[in-house]
């Protein structure tokens, strides 16, 4: 599926126009699916006018969730790792390469790894796993690989996670490379040391490690400001986004982004064999290390 990247002024007015509170009560009824149990004993299920009402709400809202793609949910496609590439972002990419990365540039195209050039990173300033006030604008000097996934780990977590954590064994300078995962779960918000999107991954103790979530509002302008599209399912708890990894350089600019992928099961379930795991990870630590001084 394709579409085609809006504006920066497109849905601005409709964002501002919901509060916090408004958001949280049309996701709650995009679950209301959850709560039928009663109507079916009953042998029917009532619909009330409200719920459709909140219903092209719910619509409404996540037309805005982000900066669409030319590809939508690259981790639903069959196709090959490099034909299932992300083919825009909110960043103007150029098609230069590192010659200091070894294994480029057959690496390269099978991670869709795009070198952007000097844009600067949006600020984001969201909450770690650890309550703490976490801030890119605080960490100037650093390379942040920026990832996006389910607080709960029902999606693409698995496979990118455990690529976090090989990349981060792999990385030559661990104390300036943070790797940095915000979450993509608008009915899921709070995260902490224990969240699935940590503890399943096997990354909740790794170094330069950190999980970021917030408010919805919080949460919209950073997906917004990074190109990544929230689709909420028909059914409750399923949540839907495009998969992308950004590099930001020490400098705090966005210096190059890759798209992540994984096979995804009849059961809903993602992976990736271990050599294609391996070879992903490789190339993150490889970029992340090349635009290190």
């Amino acid at each position: 599926m394709t579409g085609t990247t809006p504006g920066p002024s497109d849905h601005t007015a409709a964002t501002s126009d919901l509060s916090d509170e408004q958001r949280t009560a049309i996701f709650a009824a995009a679950n209301a699916a959850k709560n039928r149990t009663p109507s079916l004993h009953a042998g029917r299920i009532t619909v009330r006018p409200k719920v459709v009402v909140w219903s092209v709400a719910v619509i409404l809202f996540l037309s805005i969730g982000g900066v669409l793609g030319e590809r939508y949910f690259p981790t639903f496609s069959a196709k090959t790792p490099s034909t299932s590439l992300m083919k825009s972002t909110p960043f103007v990419s150029t098609t230069t390469t590192r010659t200091s990365l070894n294994s480029l540039p057959s690496l390269q195209a099978f991670m869709g790894l795009k070198f952007i050039g000097s844009a600067t990173a949006k600020n984001i300033s969201l909450t770690s796993q650890s309550m703490k006030h976490w801030s890119l604008a605080q960490e100037k000097g650093k390379v942040v690989v920026l990832a996006f996934y389910n607080a709960i780990c029902n999606d693409i977590c698995p496979v990118v996670g455990a690529e976090i954590k090989a990349a981060q064994r792999l990385t030559k300078d661990k104390s300036h490379v943070l790797f940095v995962v915000v979450n993509t779960d608008p009915q899921v918000t709070k995260v902490s040391s224990s969240s699935p999107a940590l503890v399943i991954p096997g990354i909740s103790h790794v170094p330069g490690v950190t999980l970021l979530s917030g408010s919805i509002s919080q949460l919209n302008q950073v997906w917004r400001a990074y190109g990544v599209k929230i689709t909420v399912g028909a059914m409750a708890g399923e949540v839907m986004h495009n998969d992308v990894l950004y590099f930001i350089g020490p400098a705090g600019k966005v210096e190059a982004y890759a798209v992540p992928f994984a096979k995804r099961s009849l059961s809903g379930t993602y992976s990736l064999n271990a050599s294609s795991l391996h070879r992903f990870a490789q190339g993150m630590a490889e970029t992340a290390d090349s635009l290190l001084p």
